[in-house]
């Protein structure tokens, strides 16, 4: 990688951490948080985050690269939580509610078969398996 490269790609990864925060707003606070993190000066994370360097030495780069890692990591897991999450709420409301569907209709409140939208049934073509 050229050095603007790697210059370009650690802007990136800044931005990146920072939108993922919902910081926009307060980056002084973001550049704060960063370089605790880092071990890095607020000026030194403002510069990279703003793509003032042209050639970034190799232990502000690594440092960089391993809060990214970890940002990475902390994304996946708070996914995979919010996945869980869901998951037990669908399970809960199929538990509480039932399946509301009878071969391929739903039923009124009165008992009456409805036609099936096309959209449900990919939902639920999708969703089964």
């Amino acid at each position: 990688m050229t050095p603007e490269a790697i210059a370009t790609q650690v802007q990136m990864q800044l931005h990146e951490i920072v939108e993922a925060k919902g910081s926009r707003s307060g980056l002084k606070q973001a550049f704060a948080s960063i370089a605790r993190k880092t071990g890095l000066t607020e000026g030194q994370i403002k510069r990279l985050f703003y793509g003032e360097w042209s050639v970034i030495p190799a232990h502000i780069f690594l440092s960089v690269e391993r809060l990214y890692r970890n940002h990475l990591e902390g994304m996946r897991a708070k996914a995979e939580h919010e996945a869980a999450l869901y998951r037990a709420k669908t399970e809960e409301w199929g538990r509480k509610w039932g399946d509301y569907s009878c071969n391929g209709t739903s039923t009124s409140h009165a008992g009456v078969p409805l036609a099936q939208s096309r959209e449900h049934s990919n939902y639920e073509s999708l969703h089964s398996g």
